[in-house]
């Protein structure tokens, strides 16, 4: 599987980010900075912790403005989720 990119919604703003297939998880990219990396562990879908990831020369942590940082968290992770499985099917 090739990367590919999703839009997700996060503080009311469309974003779009680069979902990065692994061996065993999903590294989730956004303006060439690593936000993270999840993988689904039975049904459910887990957010790596930083030292899981392969960083391949990209900065693991992601500001986007000074006064709004993105980050991953239940929200975000349910519609990456989603857009994997239907990449998947």
């Amino acid at each position: 599987m090739t990367a590919f990119n999703i839009e997700i919604d996060h503080n009311d703003q469309a974003i779009i980010l680069t979902v990065i297939p692994k061996a065993d998880y999903f590294k989730i990219v956004y303006l060439g900075g690593i936000l993270g990396a999840i993988k689904k562990q039975e049904s459910d879908w887990i957010l790596l912790k930083a030292e899981e990831i392969d960083p391949e020369g990209r900065a693991l942590d992601y500001t986007l403005t000074r006064n709004n940082h993105l980050s991953l968290g239940v929200a975000e992770i349910n519609q990456i989720s989603g857009a994997i499985e239907n990449q998947l099917q």
